[in-house]
């Protein structure tokens, strides 16, 4: 059973083609064709922002593990865990391949990505409060 790469529905008779940079891939209808467009459109302009963001909250995560000492030594961990957090949330391009997504649908994927960054950025700012009060 063929599925649509942005919903996940069965396709119909005849699918719609949405095109993928250098590829075209089969979409149920004139919606998710529009949308899984734009996903691409937005997947080349904000992929390489959502990686260096999660970079830089690896990064304080490392550096609290280095050199934090004390009470708040993990507070750059947490803050790294928030901004990470918040790349997925507002940022959810995390496939490399879009064959990924003929097992995971793109609007499935994007609901995944902002469920653990709304996780991640609620759980790191719990932590940021148990450690300053």
């Amino acid at each position: 059973m063929e599925k649509c790469i942005y919903c996940g529905k069965r396709l119909p008779g005849d699918p719609m083609k949405a095109k993928a940079h250098t590829r075209e891939f089969d979409v149920c209808g004139q919606d998710c064709k529009i949308r899984m467009e734009r996903y691409v459109r937005q997947d080349k302009k904000y992929k390489l922002p959502m990686f260096l963001m999660i970079f830089a909250g690896g990064l304080g995560f490392l550096a609290s593990a280095l050199f934090g000492k004390g009470g708040l030594g993990m507070l750059g961990a947490y803050l790294g865990q928030i901004l990470a957090g918040t790349a997925f949330l507002i940022f959810p391009y995390p496939m490399l391949s879009f064959e990924t997504f003929f097992t995971t649908p793109i609007k499935t994927c994007s609901l995944i990505c902002r469920v653990i960054g709304i996780l991640l950025v609620l759980w790191g700012v719990i932590l940021v409060f148990a450690v300053m009060f």
